[in-house]
C-alpha cells in the first residue's frame, strides 16, 4: 500500500488552484488481476492516495469546501474495442467513513469512467460504530486522527465479444485530510 507520506496526488488549498485531475488507465482482462497506469507510467499502481491539503493561515478556510479530486480512468486503448464501462463504472466493497468525503462516478462514452472525490472532511476514526447491529441508532464519535480513509472497489466492466460482466480486484483509493492545523 502506498504510504500516505508520500500521496501520489496532492490537492492544493488556494483559491487559484483547489483541485485535481489525474488520469489513469486500466487494463481489463477476464481471468487475470487488472492493471491501472498512471499515463505515461510504465509500472501498475495497486492502490493510490491522495492528499487533501488544508487552507493556510492566509487562504479561505471556504475553500476546502471546495476541493475535489478527479480521476479520468480511460480502458486501455489495446482492448478498448472489446470492452466498456458497466453500470456506474464502480461496484464498493467498503467506503470507511464514508460520511467524510463525497464520490461520484459518471460514465462518458462508454469507455471513460469519471471518478470524483470531494468534501473531504479531517480524517478521523469514529468510535462506537456497530457494523454488525443496523437495527438500532448509535452515538459515534471522532476518535484519533486515522492515517487514512480507504475506499476499496472494483471496476465493473462488460466484455463486448462475450457480453459477460467482469468486476476487478479491489484497486483501491486512499484519501487524506489532517485535522484542523490553524
Amino acid at each position: 500500500m502506498n504510504d500516505i507520506k508520500t500521496p501520489n496526488i496532492e490537492v492544493q488549498c488556494k483559491a487559484d488552484n483547489y483541485f485535481s485531475v489525474k488520469t489513469l488507465t486500466v487494463l481489463p482482462h477476464t481471468q487475470e488481476n487488472w492493471l491501472t497506469f498512471f499515463n505515461n507510467e510504465t509500472n501498475p499502481t495497486e492502490s493510490l492516495s491522495v492528499l487533501f491539503n488544508n487552507a493556510g493561515k492566509n487562504d479561505l478556510i471556504s475553500t476546502e469546501k471546495r476541493q475535489y479530486v478527479e480521476l479520468i480512468i480511460s480502458l486501455d486503448p489495446s482492448v478498448a474495442a472489446d470492452w466498456e464501462f458497466y453500470g456506474n463504472g464502480v461496484e464498493y466493497c467498503g467506503a470507511d467513513s464514508n460520511c467524510q468525503y463525497n464520490i461520484s462516478t459518471e460514465i462518458t462514452d462508454d469507455d471513460t469512467l469519471v471518478l470524483r472525490i470531494a468534501q473531504v472532511e479531517p480524517t478521523y476514526e469514529f468510535n462506537g460504530v456497530d457494523k454488525d447491529n443496523l437495527e438500532k441508532v448509535v452515538e459515534v464519535t471522532e476518535g484519533k486522527e486515522t492515517e487514512y480513509l480507504p475506499i476499496s472497489f472494483r471496476y465493473t466492466a462488460k466484455h463486448v465479444p462475450s457480453g459477460k460482466i467482469y468486476m476487478s480486484q479491489d484497486p483501491k483509493i486512499i484519501v487524506r485530510r489532517p485535522g484542523a492545523t490553524y
